[in-house]
């Protein structure tokens, strides 16, 4: 059964990586407007964050944080929004009295998950896992020449089943060992591949990110490397 409900969209009064302003963007909408909803789990300020796009792919805003919303969309399950309004600055009157600031009120709808379709999904995400785990294995074994190397055929795996099926990738439940093989190679001085492999992590698409204490911890990781690196 489809649940609707209203949310009103968040960080209308910025202006995007381009310039354009939302603000110009949303006064040329309209009720019923259809919009995109794109979770962008490698965002630095929430991992659980959701973009709202136009059709035309111009953003407006955000989804107030919202776990579920961001995981579902992560997974490909049914989620249809639409503008229900635009409210603040949009007429000459309100205007002239203040109220120049608009901001949208978004109609979302979501359906039920196709639970065989899922089961599917995670069957195939499980074999990634298992792979994850076997290479994490190692390193707990002290098997550190076999744990690098199976780590780097994991988070290479990983890749390239995010880049053929990213909403199987999305039902992983472990994230890319990238905080166990850098550390490792921290140890092992090679400091250059330590730091590539942190910085190609960060701006590769992977819907499963880690917690914030280990991103954290790969921020502290890259500043040391880049200064023994010097």
């Amino acid at each position: 059964m489809s649940r609707t409900f209203l949310v009103g969209v968040r960080g209308e009064s910025y202006n995007n990586d381009d310039g354009a302003s939302r603000q110009d963007i949303i006064r040329r909408m309209r009720a019923n407007e259809p919009v995109q909803l794109k979770a962008d789990p490698t965002n630095q300020h929430d991992r659980w964050a959701v973009k709202v796009l136009t059709q035309s792919g111009e953003q407006i805003g955000w989804l107030p944080s919202d776990a579920r919303d961001a995981d579902a969309l992560l997974k490909g399950e049914p989620i249809e929004a639409a503008v229900h309004a635009v409210h603040g600055g949009t007429t000459w009157l309100k205007r002239l009295l203040g109220k120049k600031s608009v901001g949208v009120v978004l109609r979302i709808t979501k359906g039920d998950p196709d639970w065989a379709r899922r089961a599917q999904l995670e069957d195939r995400a499980k074999k990634v896992d298992e792979q994850v785990a076997a290479a994490l294995k190692l390193e707990q074994d002290g098997d550190t020449d076999a744990a690098i190397q199976d780590l780097t055929q994991a988070i290479a795996a990983i890749r390239s089943f995010t880049t053929a099926d990213p909403y199987a990738s999305a039902h992983r439940r472990l994230h890319a060992p990238v905080d166990r093989l850098s550390l490792l190679l921290e140890r092992r001085k090679a400091y250059a591949d330590a730091l590539s492999l942190i910085q190609e992590w960060r701006t590769t698409f992977d819907p499963v990110q880690p917690s914030k204490s280990v991103v954290e911890s790969l921020n502290k990781r890259a500043e040391r490397l880049q200064s023994k690196l010097k």
